[in-house]
């Protein structure tokens, strides 16, 4: 269920085309209704172990454009520095959130993307950023993105990574070698807090996705929110906000930009107000995880055995992947 709010008791639901038919949703409206005490009481317990303190704030950010966002750093007296990397960029303009920060400041950056039409599409529509046209994966990728290896670190205004497979491994191996202002990465929305899961890589991974006619029905994508919260804490960067796919983290650096908000949100909550969509995992999966599941003990092996049994059904094999919860 879209946004409900446990101070209040209050909730509403979002109709979209795709959703969850009549048939499916009321019965989790009642379910809702019945044990909301109980519902409340689990989220209150998983969420002792948070990251931020800050309840989340729906319309501070829009994850589909991050431009805005820079505007506000800038303001707050951070100098942009006109460099980015783009992993995972598409064809540079189309559901791109970096492309009116791009295009409106005439960014230097590199842009990574394996589809060799998207390849030219997104260098007419950038000139003057460098399009490596390859795989990316956790052993190339800093090879990919030398002009901006350093050290120090250099400083870049976004970072952005998004190829729907192993988001996290790649953000690993950049995560020591660069700094941003702003880093913008995909996450895996069915997999809830606190659950730390994430798709390690795997050479055969992407021939296994080619196989599907709609591979955002493959839930072995991404990883999840409180995993990406947990590993960019550890480089010095805030959670701010999560919606769609996509979650947002700027730099301790540029806290000041937030005044009188006092980063990291809360994850929790800032999962409990977003739109949820699903990745290939039932949602009624994600529910049961997030609202009913109050042991964290019960909850690993129960997402355990759903990937594993799915890829084994689906694949014929195991493919890696991490999972922990608290430091489990």
């Amino acid at each position: 269920l879209k946004h409900y709010n446990p101070e209040r008791g209050s909730f509403w639901v979002l109709n979209v085309s795709d959703g969850e038919s009549s048939d499916e949703l009321l019965p989790a409206i009642q379910r809702f209704l019945e044990h909301g005490e109980r519902y409340k009481q689990t989220l209150r317990r998983l969420s002792s172990q948070r990251v931020g303190q800050e309840r989340c704030q729906p319309l501070l950010v829009d994850t589909q454009n991050i431009w805005p966002l820079l505007q506000r750093i800038e303001r707050a007296g951070f100098q942009l520095q006109g460099r980015y990397i783009n992993i995972g960029a598409h064809d540079g303009q189309r559901d791109d959130p970096l492309f009116e920060y791009a295009s409106t400041v005439q960014a230097r950056g590199v842009a990574v993307e394996q589809n060799q039409e998207r390849c030219n599409l997104h260098q007419m529509a950038l000139p003057a950023v460098r399009v490596q046209c390859t795989a990316v994966t956790p052993q190339n990728v800093l090879d990919l993105v030398e002009e901006f290896i350093s050290e120090p670190p250099t400083l870049l205004d976004v970072l952005k990574v998004d190829i729907d497979s192993f988001d996290c491994p790649v953000l690993e191996q950049l995560l020591p070698a660069v700094q941003a202002r702003v880093i913008l990465v995909e996450a895996n929305p069915s997999v809830p807090p606190p659950y730390r899961w994430a798709m390690l890589h795997d050479a055969d991974l992407w021939k296994f996705f080619d196989s599907f006619s709609n591979p955002e029905e493959v839930p072995i994508r991404g990883c999840s929110l409180a995993y990406e919260v947990d590993l960019l804490k550890r480089f010095g960067y805030d959670f701010i906000a999560f919606g769609g796919h996509d979650a947002i983290f700027t730099h301790q650096s540029v806290r000041d930009a937030w005044l009188p908000l006092r980063p990291p949100m809360d994850e929790f909550d800032c999962y409990n107000e977003a739109f949820i969509a699903a990745n290939g995992i039932p949602i009624e999966k994600t529910r049961h995880w997030f609202f009913e599941q109050d042991d964290v003990q019960e909850g690993l092996p129960a997402i355990w055995r759903f990937f594993s049994d799915w890829m084994l059904a689906n694949a014929g094999r195991l493919f890696p992947f991490a999972l922990h919860a608290n430091g489990r």
